[in-house]
């Protein structure tokens, strides 16, 4: 698979994402991503994606300024092809 910002290759790999939301910040840690070995260009799967926006939305606004959450184990073997 290629990067489609400037052709490098994507390999699998998991990273920390943090989303911004009204004055606090959703970090979820050991997210299943393809990122560029070149470039550092990150893209998630759909159903990842989806994930993401549930585990945000989910999240009380009264959780804190920082929140941190972990990716679920179960969904990184349907992404590791298991």
């Amino acid at each position: 698979m290629t990067c489609p910002h400037c052709g490098g290759l994507l390999k699998k790999d998991t990273i920390n994402n943090v989303t911004p939301r009204a004055g606090q910040f959703i970090v979820i840690y050991g997210v299943p991503c393809c990122k560029c070995v070149d470039c550092g260009t990150v893209l998630y799967r759909g159903h990842v994606m989806q994930k993401l926006e549930k585990m945000v939305d989910d999240t009380p606004k009264a959780a804190g300024k920082v929140v941190m959450l972990g990716y679920p184990d179960s969904d990184m073997e349907v992404y590791n092809g298991h």
